[in-house]
């Protein structure tokens, strides 16, 4: 006798916020819980390897928020979304503070203990950050009525950067406090 069983995705930012309310409150709280998850994931002392497990949660995050708003998630296109969102930071120096070039910050990286102290101590909040500016261009993208198809990183590059820096300086804040 054959059974079909339904599997559920248990523990998900989506499913979380569907129990929010309104699509803004769940795309809210699926932002507010990937920041949590990707400032995890930026405490692995492993140079790189906390990087690759940060964008792992910012492209998890894309597609939860997809979810919310009913918008079929192509995952090469989110990934390519996400890496060119990251980059124009890099090409723009808008990380000032938190990660000043990327040649420095690799160096910097890679010289033992000095390294992951200055790790642990930055990529929490760039990740938190970094996090919140792709989760809000992408609910601000989704609940304007796009898809992955219409998404250009270039036309809100700016909206990302002042996003970035609106996160950054809560982040910052809100560790001195």
């Amino acid at each position: 006798m054959a059974t079909t069983s339904t599997k559920k995705k248990v523990g998900t930012a989506a499913a979380t916020a569907a129990k929010a309310g309104s699509v803004d409150q769940q795309a809210a709280q699926v932002i507010r819980q990937n920041m949590l998850w990707s400032m995890g994931a930026g405490v692995i002392p492993l140079a790189y390897v906390d990087t690759a497990a940060v964008l792992a949660v910012q492209i998890k995050l894309v597609k939860e928020l997809s979810d919310v708003y009913g918008v079929p998630f192509r995952a090469n296109v989110g990934k390519s979304a996400v890496a060119a969102l990251i980059g124009s930071l890099v090409a723009g120096g808008a990380t000032n503070g938190l990660m000043a070039s990327g040649l420095m910050w690799g160096l910097l990286r890679s010289v033992p203990v000095v390294g992951q102290i200055v790790g642990l101590a930055t990529m929490p909040a760039f990740a938190a950050a970094t996090t919140y500016a792709v989760g809000k261009v992408f609910e601000q993208h989704f609940a304007s009525g796009g898809t992955f198809l219409t998404f250009d990183a270039k036309k809100v590059e700016g909206y990302f950067r002042e996003k970035f820096e609106e996160a950054k300086t809560r982040t910052v804040g809100a560790a001195a406090a």
